[in-house]
């Protein structure tokens, strides 16, 4: 998978970013962007067009996606999916645009991906289907939620580079699914310590602050929400086993996938499995119902290799344990199959540009600063 692989469902994308029901400016907002009052325009698609300055087909159009309404199997690609975001930030003249949607988002604009999370029995199974609805509905995102001692995280990391919008999507994801949250568990008393953003402050840094009401911290080694273990337990007000399975049929029957077909996604998930005991390129390959041979192919085809996704997991798996409070580097290399710890070393400052004892270092100093934020 690259940035020109149409494995996104346009079905999806529209659920959540057509402007003309997302994006709901008030009276003072309308009147400074149009020069007219609200009800000087009485269509809600022509109040669009004057603010944004495009109709609908042009903003498909203008992002090469060619669409069809009532076209339900069209895919578009990150890049397209890219401009579309360009066009909006860029016409509405809002780069914190990510938040402002994510505010306005409810659970229906998250469509039956959003009935069937809330309806699960507790909080840990709603981020668990929505981390599973992630990966095959917007590919180029990855989402986990971990309990760990008496800490709980719900992570959002990159799969593709989503510059120079990264900020949109976390953002906006962040922002909708703190909101959701919140709802959820409101009766329980308990609340996120604070969240977690992996980039440096951006200029609208104090707007973040106006939509969580929990410390906000820049610069931290993962883009996450973390708050005490117990709310993973936390039965949910609209628990219905059977209204969430009925919603997931419904869904993916109405918006069809690829990420699940996407070979090298499939391959990071099976190592994933096996952590600890990585297969060797030819067991992969079978466990894969494929030859080695077809494997390396088809990795080169996507424009990698067996080293290259196993590099990617054993990063990802490093970073985790050191974030989630492990601290032996031997211990370390040998889970991730090195022979000593200083292969073990070498890789990760190849992947981080610093030595694990920094990093280390690093987390000691994040804590303490979430720490006092929070006092």
């Amino acid at each position: 998978m690259d940035i020109d692989t149409p494995c996104i469902p346009l079905a999806h994308i529209q659920t959540y970013f057509d402007l003309r029901q997302t994006l709901v400016p008030d009276a003072e907002w309308l009147e400074r962007r149009t020069q007219l009052t609200p009800v000087m325009v009485r269509n809600p698609h022509e109040l669009l067009e004057l603010i944004v300055g495009i109709d609908q087909h042009d903003f498909y159009r203008n992002a090469q996606i060619d669409y069809q309404p009532g076209d339900t199997g069209c895919f578009i690609s990150t890049r397209q999916t890219l401009a579309l975001v360009d066009q909006a930030v860029k016409a509405l003249d809002m780069p914190y645009l990510g938040l402002a949607m994510g505010n306005l988002m409810t659970i229906s604009h998250h469509g039956m991906a959003g009935v069937a999370a809330v309806t699960q029995p507790t909080l840990r199974g709603c981020l668990d289907t929505i981390s599973r609805f992630c990966a095959e509905l917007f590919p180029p995102l990855e989402m986990n939620g971990v309990v760990e001692g008496d800490i709980g995280t719900f992570t959002i990391h990159e799969n593709l580079s989503l510059a120079p919008y990264t900020h949109f999507f976390l953002e906006l994801n962040m922002v909708s699914f703190y909101n959701i949250m919140q709802q959820l568990v409101a009766e329980t008393g308990l609340n996120l310590h604070h969240v977690a953003f992996h980039y440096p402050e951006p200029p609208w840094g104090h707007i973040y602050r106006r939509y969580f009401r929990c410390p906000v911290l820049f610069d931290q080694p993962e883009t996450a929400l973390v708050g005490p273990a117990a709310l993973s337990d936390c039965e949910l007000p609209l628990a219905n086993r059977l209204m969430a399975m009925a919603a997931e049929k419904t869904l993916f029957e109405n918006i069809p996938t690829r990420a699940i077909r996407l070979l090298p996604l499939r391959l990071r998930r099976l190592l994933l499995r096996y952590y600890g005991a990585f297969p060797s390129l030819e067991n992969a390959a079978s466990d894969l119902g494929m030859s080695g041979r077809t494997l390396r192919r088809k990795l080169a085809e996507e424009g990698t290799s067996y080293q290259q996704e196993l590099d990617t997991v054993r990063e990802k798996l490093a970073k985790q344990y050191f974030q989630r409070g492990g601290e032996s580097v031997t211990e370390l290399a040998m889970m991730l199959g090195y022979g000593d710890s200083s292969a073990f070393a070498k890789a990760f400052r190849r992947w981080t540009g610093m030595a694990p004892t920094e990093f280390l270092e690093q987390r000691e100093a994040v804590k303490a600063e979430a720490v006092e934020a929070a006092a």
